[in-house]
């Protein structure tokens, strides 16, 4: 337990440790948004499979007609 407090406190004292904890909150960051435009990107391919699963299923649909 002493180590890990010794640890805090070299690193709340040295500037590599706030160093570390920017580079921490920025790759969080990144991550939000590489999982929120995968989950965007996701939901439209998931919309066009299922539009181009209504034409095969019933042709004559409304939003099957060719462009």
């Amino acid at each position: 337990m002493r180590q890990v407090r010794a640890l805090i406190q070299s690193l709340v004292r040295e500037e590599d440790g706030a160093t570390l904890i920017e580079y921490a909150l920025l790759s969080v960051l990144i991550a939000m948004v590489v999982a929120i435009a995968a989950l965007t990107v996701g939901q439209a391919i998931s919309n066009q499979f299922g539009k181009a699963s209504t034409c095969f299923n019933t042709p004559s649909a409304a939003s099957c007609s060719p462009a």
